[in-house]
C-alpha cells in the first residue's frame, strides 16, 4: 500500500509542480500590479474617463466650472466680462494698464494639437526629491499634456523626469532657466502673476525695455530668450480657486500674515479645470523633522529654505491627500 502511494505521488509530481509554478506566477503578478500603482504604464488610449474629473472636482471645489479661459486675452477678459474684484494674485484690479500692453504682444490660444484631443491625459510634474532616481521619465513622456514648474531642469534629468514639456508655469523670480534649452520648441511659457511688478518685468523683457530691478524678493533674470508667441498669462481665477476653495484662504489678508498657494498646487488646480485625467509626480516634502533632506530633485536646498516663504506646505499636503482619497488625481510617486 505505501509503495502504491509513492508511485501515485511520483506520477503526480509534474502536475503538482505545474500548479505550484502557476500559483507563484499569480502571486508575482499580483505584487507587480500593487507596485504599478505608483509607476504605471500609460493606460489604453481607447479608454477615457470623460466627465469623471468634473464630477469628482465638484465634490471638492464649490461652484466648480470650466467656463473660465485658461489664459488672459484682451477681448474676452477686459472688454466683455465684469472687471476683476481682486488685486493680484487673485485678480487684476489696479494692474489693467500694464497688463493690456503685455497682452498686446503675447498670445492666449492653446495649440491645435491639444484643443483637438478627444481626451486630455495630463501629468503635473512637481520638483520634489522623490523624482530623483525614479526612472519615471519614459512614463511621464507618454501623457498628452506635461505641466512643469518654475526653473525645474529637464536637460540631464530625462531618465527621471522625461523630456516633454507642454506648459511651464513660472513667475519672474523662478524664471532662471533657459526657455529654449529646458523646454520643447512649442512649450507654452505660462506667467503666474503674483504682483504688478511681474507684468512690468515680462513687458520689459519681451519689448527689450529698461529692466525692472526693484519689487522682487529675488532678482529675476535681466535677459530671457523667450519667443513672445509662446508666452501666456495665466488667468488669476485659478489662483483664486486654489486659495479660496482648496486652502480656505481669505482673499484679503493682513500684510503680516500673507499666505499664497505654491505654483505646484496651482498647476494641479489648473489641470482639474482642463484635463480629462490628472496624474501627479514628484509632489510632497520631507518630514518637518528631517532637516537635511533636500526638497528638489535638482538642487541641494532643504526644508529650511521654505521657512521664510508665504506657503503653508502642510496645509497644501492635506489638500492633495484629499484629492487622492477622492480619486480626483492619481499619484505616480509616493506622497
Amino acid at each position: 500500500m505505501p509503495l502504491l502511494l509513492i508511485k501515485m505521488i511520483n506520477k503526480s509530481r509534474g502536475k503538482i509542480l505545474g500548479v505550484l509554478a502557476l500559483f507563484l506566477v499569480m502571486v508575482w503578478y499580483s505584487i507587480y500590479r500593487e507596485d504599478s500603482f505608483y509607476f504605471p504604464v500609460q493606460e489604453n488610449k481607447t479608454t477615457c474617463p470623460l466627465g469623471e474629473v468634473e464630477k469628482k472636482a465638484a465634490q471638492l471645489i464649490g461652484n466648480y466650472t470650466r467656463d473660465h479661459p485658461l489664459f488672459l486675452q484682451l477681448k474676452d477678459y477686459f472688454w466683455v466680462k465684469t472687471p476683476s474684484l481682486y488685486e493680484l494674485p487673485y485678480g487684476t484690479k489696479g494692474s489693467e494698464d500694464v497688463l493690456l500692453r503685455l497682452l498686446s504682444i503675447t498670445h492666449y490660444s492653446l495649440p491645435e494639437s491639444i484643443q483637438s484631443l478627444k481626451c486630455r491625459r495630463c501629468v503635473v510634474v512637481g520638483n520634489g526629491h522623490r523624482l530623483r532616481n525614479s526612472s519615471m521619465g519614459e512614463t511621464i513622456d507618454t501623457y498628452d499634456v506635461v505641466i512643469r514648474l518654475n526653473n525645474a531642469p529637464v536637460h540631464g534629468y530625462e531618465q527621471d523626469v522625461g523630456s516633454k514639456t507642454t506648459m511651464r508655469l513660472f513667475y519672474p523670480e523662478s524664471a532662471h532657466f533657459n526657455p529654449r534649452t529646458e523646454n520643447n520648441a512649442d512649450t507654452l511659457l505660462v506667467l503666474v502673476p503674483f504682483k504688478p511688478m511681474d507684468f512690468q518685468w515680462m513687458e520689459a523683457i519681451l519689448n527689450d525695455k529698461k529692466r525692472v530691478r526693484k519689487g522682487f524678493w529675488k532678482q529675476p533674470p535681466l535677459i530671457w530668450d523667450a519667443n513672445p508667441e509662446r508666452v501666456r498669462i495665466l488667468n488669476p481665477y485659478y489662483m483664486e480657486v486654489t486659495a479660496a476653495k482648496l486652502l480656505n484662504l481669505p482673499m484679503k489678508q493682513p500684510r503680516k500674515v500673507k499666505q499664497k498657494p505654491t505654483t505646484g498646487l496651482l498647476a494641479i488646480t489648473l489641470a482639474l479645470h482642463f484635463c480629462d485625467l490628472v496624474h501627479i509626480a514628484g509632489f510632497g516634502y520631507p518630514d518637518s523633522a528631517n532637516k537635511k533632506q533636500t526638497i528638489h530633485y535638482y538642487e541641494q536646498i532643504t526644508l529650511k529654505s521654505m521657512a521664510a516663504s508665504e506657503h503653508n506646505v502642510s496645509h497644501e499636503a492635506v489638500a492633495i491627500k484629499r484629492m487622492l482619497e477622492l480619486g480626483l488625481v492619481r499619484n505616480l510617486t509616493y506622497f
